[in-house]
């Protein structure tokens, strides 16, 4: 393969990429927006003595929980679901009286959502350095698009773990919140976060190694040269 080969392959591999990670911006926004981070089971049902009905299942995402219970635990025909959002700034009073939160939680879910909307801003942010590196490949911004691309992929996780550990301390803590006799499992939208997450990350390497400076005796033409020098600024 030649010099102007590779940086023909080059060019293909970063706008490949910007595509795949482009389908991946638009998966996030589903994955956030959507309430099937996490689903739970309840085998027979669980009698709730405030509502006079009988909780069959639960599914939540970041910002929703939906309940679908029964008036008769037997008769699916009297099966209602109802979606509330979380309440993440509850007074004192109801965080002393509510049963299915406390501040260790709402911490949890405060971070989820915080790094959830962060990691939007900085996938659209970096889609506009990514096509502007296409277009002009310096290899200082295809550095800073890759980096960016990493603190993109850095914070999914911190948003997935969020979550993670939103759950888990549900699981131990707070036995009105996450019935004890429930069967859990993470839905569609919490494995669409994790894909999302490895598009960036590939995304970041590529882009990283991709990003050499070229020596005048290597570059494809002079245009390529010229990306790579600094620019001067005249009066």
């Amino acid at each position: 393969m030649n010099k102007a080969e590779r940086a023909a392959f080059e060019r293909k591999l970063l706008f490949g990429f910007t595509a795949l990670t482009i389908l991946g911006y638009l998966l996030e926004i589903i994955a956030v927006s959507t309430d099937s981070w996490l689903l739970f089971y309840i085998e027979g049902g669980l009698y709730q003595n405030a509502t006079n009905t009988t909780l069959i299942r639960v599914y939540s995402g970041l910002w929703r929980i939906c309940k679908v219970s029964r008036r008769v635990a037997n008769d699916p025909s009297t099966q209602e679901e109802r979606c509330d959002f979380h309440n993440f700034f509850p007074s004192k009073k109801e965080i002393i009286y509510d049963k299915t939160m406390d501040k260790q939680i709402l911490d949890y879910m405060r971070t989820g959502c915080a790094f959830s909307i962060i990691t939007i801003l900085l996938m659209f942010l970096v889609h506009l350095f990514a096509v502007y590196t296409i277009r002009r490949p310096r290899y200082t911004i295809k550095r800073l698009t890759a980096l960016i691309y990493l603190m993109t992929a850095a914070c999914i996780v911190v948003m997935n773990e969020g979550f993670i550990r939103t759950t888990e301390y549900a699981h131990e803590h707070l036995p009105e919140r996450f019935p004890t006799s429930a069967n859990h499992e993470y839905g569609y939208s919490f494995a669409l976060s994790w894909i999302v997450f490895v598009f960036y990350v590939c995304a970041g390497l590529v882009f990283l190694f991709t990003s050499h400076k070229r020596k005048a005796k290597m570059a494809d033409s002079e245009d390529d040269l010229a990306v790579d020098e600094p620019v001067q600024l005249r009066r």
